[in-house]
């Protein structure tokens, strides 16, 4: 395995997972009476990657030039998913709309 493919498995892997971890964690999320075994999934993400030190979570960024793609992806992919609802909630007005006129 070159350095090349190894940076890039990593940042696609151990990154976006210490990255995903630490979002979440940020958002003070807790568990709840009604958890899905989803929730108890991101929980344990959480848990997992917010254990190890911010100087580890530091150090994979750092040192991986993949890592600033990685995050780059994460925000475009977050803008498409919010345009998505955004441009279905617009739907759903219009259709609201429309029927009201009938």
């Amino acid at each position: 395995l070159s350095c090349e493919a190894h940076d890039a498995h990593a940042a696609n892997s151990q990154f976006i997972t210490h990255l995903m971890g630490r979002i979440l964690g940020a958002q003070g999320l807790e568990p709840t009476p009604i958890d899905t075994k989803g929730f108890d999934s991101v929980l344990r993400l959480i848990d997992t990657t917010t254990a190890d030190s911010f100087d580890l979570f530091y150090g994979l960024y750092k040192y991986n030039q993949n890592s600033m793609d990685t995050i780059i992806k994460l925000q475009d992919s977050m803008n498409d998913v919010v345009e998505r609802l955004k441009n279905a909630e617009k739907g759903d007005l219009d259709k609201a709309v429309i029927a009201s006129k009938l």
